[in-house]
């Protein structure tokens, strides 16, 4: 699906506070699921407590998450977790801007 611009900018800054990330997140949503992976695969591996909560914030769907992390390699569940939480959270974007239409 493609989205706006100014959807996926909107949703990159989300993320630069979600994950408390010092530089902007890019707002080309493949370079941007590329950047939340490598976010994440640094959380799986030094604080998983931190990636729960924020997958926990996102509201990211529990049986998901769990598919996601079946996956072979660490990068592999780093990849299919970003993807997860760039959906959501373009998701929950989309029904911002329906609802603030209105």
């Amino acid at each position: 699906m493609t989205y706006s611009p100014a959807l996926l900018s909107s949703v990159a800054r989300q993320l630069q506070r979600v994950f408390e990330a010092d530089q902007p997140l890019p707002s080309d949503q493949e370079e941007l699921a590329r950047q939340v992976a490598r976010m994440v695969l640094y959380l799986l591996r030094h604080n998983m407590n931190q990636l729960f909560h924020i997958l926990y914030r996102i509201d990211v769907e529990e049986h998901k998450v769990k598919r996601a992390m079946l996956a072979a390699s660490e990068e592999e569940v780093a990849e299919n977790i970003a993807r997860l939480i760039v959906e959501r959270e373009l998701l929950k974007a989309q029904i911002r801007f329906r609802y603030s239409q209105n």
